[in-house]
């Protein structure tokens, strides 16, 4: 009796072994994790400026270069107010040795620090727009550059007429939803005490329904009724327009006035961008303004290509 038992038990025992086998065996498999798609990167064309902005708002160098400018125009101002034939425009030919003094500046990148509006086109990846531009300048929130307000504080107490001559823009009604730069900049001035801010008789910008797309007819206009002893400008086109520029005229520009500089022609650095960029892309923007920008500087258009895509030169 008991070898019976212990028969049926093995033989039970055997047959639940199998049964939890089976169910083992034939159990569905675990549901696979869905797949999801990794965002695609996105190629940032604005990171390409990220070291000239870097430079322009942090180093001690770009201080000590504005200072220096603008040091030296006060010394040569003192020269400039002495000689009644100094003049430091190209445009004035008549007689002006009896005209009253004056000095045009630009204002971006030469008297206003706007270098928080291309950490906004880094930050967002989007190339200049007039618009976003215009959004920028109607906040009236650049501040002054290093040595700027002091010199021209000085130059003002010489009596000396400052004219703010930018490339900032008039836009007229027919021009909405853009608003004038005008009264925004020199809102922007007179907060922080710039000479000649007090109303708009001394800004000329851009303003293409009265032929002011170029600096020259403004700088001509002044001419009229002034002695322009100095200029500043982080342009060259700030200090002479040029016809179907290229790079051989614009160096012969500078070298042909070589004694004008940090005298005539107080000229101040802009890594960031400038018409020598534009000169180079031609427009371009993207892989295409990274490609010229490489070609540029003597990298094979081959090689250009492929950087410019995120590749890497073998």
């Amino acid at each position: 009796m008991r070898a019976a038992r212990t028969l049926i038990l093995s033989s039970l025992l055997v047959l639940l072994t199998a049964c939890a086998g089976t169910r083992e065996m034939t159990a569905p498999p675990a549901s696979a994790p869905t797949a999801v798609e990794a965002p695609r990167a996105v190629d940032n064309y604005e990171l390409d400026g990220l070291g000239a902005i870097v430079w322009s708002r942090t180093s001690a160098e770009a201080e000590g270069v504005y200072l220096q400018a603008y040091q030296g125009a006060r010394r040569a101002l003192d020269l400039a107010l002495a000689d009644p034939t100094w003049t430091a425009a190209t445009e004035q030919t008549h007689n002006f040795s009896k005209l009253p003094p004056a000095v045009i500046v630009d204002i971006d990148e030469t008297v206003l620090d706007t270098s928080d509006y291309m950490v906004e086109r880094l930050r967002n990846g989007k190339p200049f727009s007039k618009a976003d531009w215009n959004a920028y300048v109607r906040k009236s929130n650049a501040t002054p550059l290093p040595g700027a307000l002091d010199f021209l504080k000085y130059a003002s107490s010489k009596g000396v007429t400052i004219f703010y001559v930018s490339n900032r823009e008039h836009f007229g009604p027919d021009q909405a939803p853009l608003l004038s730069e005008v009264e925004p900049t020199r809102a922007n001035l007179a907060k922080f005490g710039f000479p000649n801010s007090a109303d708009l008789t001394t800004f000329m910008f851009r303003d293409n329904a009265r032929g002011w797309k170029e600096k020259g007819p403004r700088r001509a206009e002044i001419a009229k009724t002034h002695r322009i002893i100095m200029m500043a400008g982080d342009n060259l086109y700030d200090f002479i327009d040029i016809e179907n520029a290229n790079r051989e005229k614009r160096d012969a520009a500078i070298e042909s006035r070589v004694s004008w500089l940090g005298t005539r022609w107080i000229v101040l650095p802009n890594p960031m961008y400038g018409s020598w960029e534009a000169l180079v892309t031609g427009g371009l923007s993207g892989a295409e303004g990274r490609r010229a920008r490489l070609e540029s500087v003597g990298v094979p258009a081959a090689s250009a290509d492929v950087i410019a895509n995120g590749g890497f030169e073998r």
